[in-house]
């Protein structure tokens, strides 16, 4: 609730100081000091505003998250992309059904993400399988708590869940996954 407050806040704040740039332009004009201050704490509180976006906000794919094989790389992409849904969800209070809907789709892909992977290291005798493998069911552990604790108390939960599965991916992606990618890679996957 004090994130929404904070968002209102910095809204009304962006919008009183726009008015007041309008109104200090008009008044005094362009000659005066007082509508280029206006002007330049509008600009800061603009510059305020979205610096704190990166904390819980939206991902945008880097390359430097490929990890280099083809068909891992689309699938992190589309995990990304139901992150961003359910940050969507958080953000923008969409409703339950959306939310719902959004924390179903990314669980169970994340689901058939670690499958498909954990097959495609055992097609080709990855030698740490088990503990890559022990580190995606810890993940789904975790977010079965998480999934519990949104039956429970509904949207307060999400933004955890977003939080920790945005988090966790990219480390896992940056560390773990691109651990088995030398290997695999001699084995001739791309």
């Amino acid at each position: 609730m004090k994130k929404l407050f904070d968002r209102y806040l910095q809204a009304a704040l962006l919008v009183v100081l726009t008015v007041a740039a309008l109104l200090a332009f008009l008044g005094p004009g362009a000659g005066s000091p007082l509508p280029w201050l206006v002007l330049l704490a509008l600009a800061g509180g603009v510059y305020l505003s979205r610096r704190g976006e990166g904390e819980g906000g939206f991902l945008a794919w880097k390359e430097e998250y490929a990890v280099g094989i083809e068909v891992i790389d689309l699938e992190h992409k589309r995990l990304l992309n139901l992150i961003n849904n359910l940050q969507a969800a958080v953000r923008f209070r969409t409703g339950e059904e959306f939310e719902r809907q959004a924390l179903e789709e990314l669980v169970d892909y994340t689901r058939y993400h670690f499958q498909r992977e954990e097959k495609l290291m055992e097609q080709h005798g990855y030698p740490d399988l088990v503990g890559h493998k022990a580190q995606h069911d810890q993940m789904i552990n975790q977010v079965d708590t998480f999934v519990r604790r949104y039956e429970e108390r509904g949207r307060d939960a999400l933004a955890e869940v977003a939080d920790y599965l945005r988090l966790w991916l990219l480390q896992h992606i940056n560390g773990t996954d691109k651990k088995y990618v030398p290997y695999l890679q001699e084995q001739g996957v791309r």
